[in-house]
């Protein structure tokens, strides 16, 4: 799994953010509101109230009213039953969050299914010995009494790591198991935080606490995160990209009409405007269809695209599946969704924007600060955002935010 160096965590402004930096260079982001109706990791007990058989699909009501849909195999279960079920993707286009059926608990090592005397060891671990160790391992911790499968990371971790792993989350089980009721639906599990999944997903990364935005914008991440978020992009030896949602799918093209043979030829061309096109991919956490359109390859030159993409996929937290591709040069691959995009509700990119300007007034040092910001800013601000600033009024009374009609709608200046 590709090496991250830094992770940058802040929890302000009504908003959980952890943010993933290598070199000073934003890999990803991850951002979780607060008054979110669900969040990633929450274990429920829901009602099912819908079925939809054409596409496979159930659709919960929880505790609080809300409703999130999972995929059901084979037989769908039957309305006004009760199920377990976890949360596994954020609510996104209107469409409610999306969840798994069944229990699933998960730690760096292992996740618990409460399948009770049961362990299953990931392929990816091959070593007979180490397996066997895995085993015995997991039935001295009670693992396998709670029923669990061991993740791929678990492997070469010393034995000691492992054993407090295996019992940190089997003592969170135990916990658990006395909240369930098959009674009326309720939260068996809040969930873990926004840092202890950064952590599950990258057991090495380093975390730095952050205010206000400040290591995070002290390695351009503003800048870096809103650049992602453009529509057309320059390869470095003089293509172009464009990148485009539509409501089917992610349409990426890469246009080699200006490009400077010079610079490696149409080969580095498609190297490099697929590097580019997969860093966007993750960044702006883009799920779905996803097409790339390359210039037209050589059987070789595609079967190196072909594993760049490989290779890529294997760096995620998500399950990423290449569809394949055509010697034309069109590669299509499907990003399992899990985070929304700023841009998957309205005003999503112009409220981030909002809130890191807020943030910047609030840790101003000088007296009489004036936080100036385009008139749409200003409307998201005393829309979405009056609790926020009523709360830096209070601690700075002389701040003003004044519209400045020449900047751009998604701008701002102190």
């Amino acid at each position: 799994m590709q090496s991250i160096i830094d992770a940058i965590s802040e929890d302000s402004f009504g908003e959980k953010r952890i943010s993933f930096f290598k070199n000073n260079k934003l890999i990803e982001s991850w951002m979780q509101n607060n008054n979110a109706q669900s969040k990633i990791s929450e274990i429920h007990l829901a009602k099912i109230v819908q079925i939809v058989k054409p596409i496979k699909r159930v659709f919960y009501e929880l505790f609080n009213g809300s409703q999130v849909s999972a995929r059901y195999k084979l037989e769908p279960p039957k309305i006004g039953d009760l199920e377990i079920i976890t949360i596994l993707a954020e609510q996104r286009d209107g469409k409610p969050a999306h969840a798994q059926r069944g229990f699933f608990l998960k730690s760096k090592y292992a996740i618990i299914l409460n399948e009770e005397n049961f362990v299953g060891i990931s392929k990816k671990i091959i070593n007979e010995n180490d397996r066997e160790k895995l085993i015995n391992l997991a039935i001295k911790t009670n693992l396998k009494n709670a029923g669990a499968i061991i993740r791929s990371l678990a492997d070469g971790i010393p034995e000691d790591e492992l054993e407090r792993d295996f019992l940190e989350v089997v003592t969170i089980w135990k916990r658990l198991k006395e909240r369930i009721s098959l009674i009326k639906p309720t939260i068996i599990f809040e969930g873990h935080d926004l840092q202890k999944q950064a952590e599950y997903s990258f057991p090495n990364i380093k975390i730095i606490q952050d205010k206000c935005s400040f290591e995070f914008n002290k390695r351009n991440g503003l800048g870096q995160l809103l650049e992602a978020y453009n529509s057309i992009f320059n390869i470095k030896n003089g293509g172009t990209l464009y990148f485009e949602n539509t409501k089917a799918l992610t349409a990426i093209d890469i246009d080699s009409s200006k490009r400077d043979l010079d610079k490696g030829g149409l080969n580095k061309l498609a190297e490099d405007g697929l590097s580019l096109s997969l860093d966007l991919i993750r960044l702006r956490n883009s799920s779905g269809l996803i097409a790339i359109d390359m210039p037209r390859l050589s059987k070789y030159e595609f079967n190196e695209r072909y594993e760049q993409i490989k290779l890529w996929s294997e760096d995620l937290s998500r399950n990423t599946r290449i569809l394949g591709g055509t010697k034309g040069g069109v590669f299509e691959i499907i990003c399992n969704h899990e985070r929304a995009c700023l841009d998957d509700t309205e005003n999503g990119v112009s409220k981030f924007i909002a809130t890191e300007a807020l943030k910047q007034l609030s840790i101003s040092k000088i007296n009489n600060s004036n936080l100036y910001v385009s008139e749409h800013l200003n409307n998201i601000i005393n829309s979405s955002l009056k609790k926020e600033l009523k709360g830096i009024k209070e601690k700075i009374s002389t701040a003003k935010i004044l519209i400045d009609k020449s900047i751009d709608d998604d701008n701002f200046y102190l």
